[in-house]
């Protein structure tokens, strides 16, 4: 390992003297710290506002002040555009017009059709983002192609976007003998900024333009790659006099029909071969001023969305799925305070899928009309920024008691609760200071559960959780220096409590931790989390130093989402990024990142060294890699409340290569997987994506993935015999196929059909079981004792005799599973109107699995599973959901 980092650093260091913090293009211009701000002037409408037609001959923009002279982002950071362009802005009293030219030859615009917020597409693009708050963190993107496809984004904390925010406002375009052309109008109804009585208002502003042959991006306030943040590059608009705070009323009703046919038994009394089902419901905003917006939503619907992926969970974690509901990922920056050292993780404060999820307690026994999710009886949303400089967002939703329907013997119908009546809160306050280069925040949430009776005395009455971060930059915004500190208090029944204690976050009850203790009398469980950072942002060479701490007794999972408590870890990375060409290179970065980490009672959970590479090539092409070498060290979660046990030390590795994206076919492939050094486990996850576009409008991307998992020590179980547990494990052989398939025609710029498949077969076969002995010994064979089971196929369980006297006292279910899903749906949207939107969609699901005894001598089998998933084989069916549905919503607005 020691030289590991010695060839790491040597590459770094050989790359060191090609870096600086301006880079020159040949025959270009260096773009250094310290700029003036590019300024431009808004004007007035004196008389007709433009005609949005796509031609700039309208009398506004000849008056217009043109915004000139685009600076290369990439591939040249600093150099002009390889094409010149001009920006103009307009404004009247409800909206703010930009119009846009892109000189080019008009045979080599590139313009694909793509549905609305199309990420990834080939194409040009023309940018507006206008930061209304002059904040120089927040922004509001406008982007389009030349075939006129939409695309809006919210950007937040200078770097972060978010994709889900969408707008009402219109756009032209228009391809010419000398380039293309696009017009915008901005609703100001759409924007949020603070009124300046005193005088013009002035306005961050940028605009950009994406040359896709090129691979160029270029604007107009130069964005330095080398530098970071993204908003806090634009330039200024001034000259905007007389915009009102004038508040505005958004509603928008909407009525979905549809039809459920899905197979079930005929002695079901709840099952119907054709369920249909009906709804109605309303979105509303209210702008109370210009910088602050109220939104509620009344029964809301949340159907076009697309399935979430299918995934085997092996670990004892919940699995984590992202937003994907209209009402909750419109404005979600507001409300995001990660608490993950992993951004990717989705550990945070506030998790809105908690909102409305599926019920959590089970009714067992005869046949069970039980609700998929929880009904949200209503929901409102406070949010913007005030003229002060304060952040506020505020968000309280209120979902239903549910109840189950129950079959008796006798054949009667009961009814019992499956899910109390919960009110859920969540508040944000934040400050930027010193024109958005330092920040502090804090973020409060609260779960009040209704629990009458004994059948909910598994979960907490309430749950609060609360945190303060900041943010300072520095050394002309090249450093940063950030942390946050949050704390959790939960309470309820000592069920409730004692079950968050067993949970495996904490595993309170493991018998050799000495630092935690579980104890079933508390009502209440308290915890904290800190994490701090100084990182370098800006320059070539970037990188620093970090922690994270949490208590044993954090918790935040109702209302929010996380995984582990008990860490303490500190991580560090140093990276060089070559942002211009040289030699084979249009850029590349390279790095190490080490980490190490303990649980707060000082046992090595966690130790690694990793080292990555990712390159473009000048051909187009990218690829890299990641290796990581770990130690051995101690796995406090692996049995799931039994004894830490000694993880082998393993090599992790990752490489991945994609083509040239340009082409009507392209593609992408890579391997990831690792081996540990003593008991010869391994895994590996091979994946090929296939992109054709045929013709401009048809998009079709296949990505068909393999993965083999082979543990040698995966958790079996831990049962008891004579008062005693015991804690098995065994080798593992799982085989997993899935085919991801999209298929996206774009028709015109408001009409797209979409199509997902994912077909899912996973089949996993145990052998070799072992008892734990010695968890802590050093070599594999040490820890673990073989077993010599038999196996008893009536029952489905193996016995093993564990004192020689031929009887086999202990028991353990057959672990074998074979699991097979497809999940798909067809989605027809036409934006009919802007804002105004008709949802023709069709889903399908098949889900099949079998377990234990089901599976003696049946291994993973790529043609039969397929065949069973599909219903080419007679011997297994699965069954069928087909779910039909129309869904139009009309927007209002005054």
């Amino acid at each position: 390992m020691r030289y590991g980092w010695v060839v790491v650093l040597a590459s770094i260091a050989l790359a060191l003297p090609n870096g600086a913090h301006a880079q020159r293009a040949s025959g270009g211009r260096v773009a250094t710290m310290g700029s003036p701000v590019k300024r431009v002037a808004a004007r007035t409408v004196l008389a007709e506002p433009p005609r949005l037609d796509g031609v700039l001959d309208d009398a506004a923009w000849q008056a217009a002040e043109p915004a000139t002279d685009f600076v290369q982002m990439r591939p040249v950071p600093g150099a002009p555009s390889t094409r010149p362009t001009e920006a103009r802005v307009v404004y009247d009293a409800s909206a703010i017009y930009v119009g846009m030219r892109m000189y080019d030859h008009p045979d080599s615009v590139v313009s694909q059709l793509a549905r609305r917020d199309a990420s990834g597409v080939y194409t040009d693009w023309a940018h507006v983002l206008i930061d209304s708050y002059h904040d120089r963190r927040t922004a509001f993107r406008f982007s389009v192609t030349p075939r006129g496809t939409k695309k809006d984004v919210l950007h937040f904390d200078d770097s972060n976007e978010d994709l889900n925010w969408d707008a009402v406002w219109e756009v032209a375009v228009a391809i010419d003998s000398l380039g293309w052309t696009a017009e915008f109008r901005i609703p100001l109804s759409q924007l949020r900024f603070s009124r300046n009585d005193g005088g013009d208002l002035v306005w961050g502003i940028n605009f950009g333009r994406e040359i896709a042959r090129n691979g160029e991006s270029a604007w107009w306030s130069p964005v330095r790659p080398d530098v970071g943040g993204f908003v806090s590059h634009a330039g200024e608009l001034y000259g905007l006099a007389g915009l009102g705070a004038a508040r505005r009323l958004e509603v928008m009703p909407y009525a979905v029909a549809g039809l459920t046919r899905a197979p079930g038994d005929a002695g079901n009394p709840f099952y119907e071969a054709n369920d249909p089902l009906g709804n109605v419901g309303v979105d509303l905003r209210y702008g109370i001023t210009s910088n602050l917006t109220l939104s509620a939503t009344i029964n809301p619907d949340f159907g076009q969305v697309e399935a979430d992926a299918s995934v085997v969970n092996l670990t004892a974690y919940e699995t984590f799925y992202p937003e994907k509901r209209p009402f909750f990922t419109e404005g979600s920056n507001f409300f995001e305070f990660k608490v993950g050292v992993d951004d990717g993780s989705g550990e945070g404060l506030f998790y809105s899928r908690r909102i409305g999820r599926a019920p959590q307690r089970s009714i067992g026994g005869g046949y069970v009309d039980r609700p998929d999710v929880t009904t949200i009886l209503g929901a409102v949303k406070l949010s913007g920024k005030s003229s002060s400089g304060w952040t506020i967002g505020w968000l309280n939703a209120v979902t239903a008691e549910e109840r189950a329907r129950v079959a008796q013997a006798d054949g009667s119908v009961v009814e019992a609760p499956v899910e109390p009546l919960t009110n859920y809160m969540v508040g944000s306050l934040a400050r930027d200071f010193r024109r958005g280069e330092s920040t502090v925040g804090m973020l409060f949430t609260a779960t009040h559960r209704r629990l009458d009776g004994d059948e909910f005395d598994f979960l907490p009455t309430s749950a609060y959780a609360a945190g303060v971060r900041g943010r300072h930059r520095f050394a002309a915004g090249t450093w940063e220096a950030s942390g946050y500190v949050a704390a959790s208090h939960v309470r309820g029944d000592e069920t409730a409590i004692e079950r968050l204690q067993r949970s495996p976050a904490r595993y309170f009850h493991r018998p050799d931790a000495e630092h935690v203790e579980l104890d079933p009398t508390r009502t209440s469980l308290t915890g904290a989390v800190a994490n701090f950072g100084l990182w370098k942002i800006g320059g070539n060479v970037r990188g620093g130093f970090g922690g994270h701490v949490r208590t044993p007794g954090f918790e935040v999972n109702d209302l929010g989402f996380q995984t582990e408590a008990d860490i303490a870890l500190f991580f560090a990375n140093l990276r060089y990024h070559q942002f211009d060409p040289v030699g084979i290179f249009r850029n590349f970065t390279i790095g190490i990142n080490p980490s190490i980490g303990w649980t707060t009672g000082g046992e090595r959970y966690w130790s690694q060294v990793g080292h990555w590479t990712n390159a473009q090539f000048t051909n187009f092409w990218e690829g890299g890699w990641w290796v990581g070498l770990r130690p051995h060290m101690l796995s406090p979660v692996a049995l799931r409340g039994g004894p830490a046990v000694v993880r082998p030390a393993s090599v992790r590795y990752e490489f991945w290569l994609y083509g040239d994206s340009r082409k009507p076919v392209s593609w992408g492939l890579g391997y990831w997987g690792g081996t540990e050094f003593d008991g010869d486990g391994d895994d590996g996850t091979a994946w090929f994506r296939l992109t054709v576009r045929p013709s401009p409008s048809l998009n079709l991307s296949l990505e068909p993935r393999v993965a083999r998992n082979r543990p040698s020590w995966q958790y079996v179980g831990q049962p008891v015999v004579d008062g005693e547990r015991h804690y098995l494990v065994g080798d593992l052989d799982q085989t997993t196929v899935s085919l991801t398939t999209r298929l996206n025609l774009t028709l015109s710029p408001t009409l797209s059909f979409e199509l997902y498949a994912q077909p899912f077969i996973s089949g996993g076969e145990y052998s070799d079981f072992r008892r734990v002995v010695r968890p802590r010994a050093e070599r594999f064979a040490d820890r673990f004792e073989p077993l010599d089971v038999t196996y008893d196929a009536a029952a489905g369980t193996y016995r093993a005799d564990l004192d020689g006297d031929g009887v086999g006292e202990l028991e353990f279910a057959n672990p074998n599973f074979n699991f097979k899903e497809m999940r798909g749906n067809a989605v027809l949207r036409w934006e009919y109107r802007p804002g105004s939107t008709l949802y023709l969609v069709w889903s399908q699901s098949r889900t099949a699995s079998l377990s234990g005894g089901d599976l003696v001598g049946e291994r993973f089998d790529l043609g039969r599973d397929l065949g069973r998933l599909f219903n080419l084989e007679d011997d297994v069916l699965t069954p069928v959901t087909n779910v039909f549905m129309v869904k139009v919503s009309y927007w209002l607005n005054w």
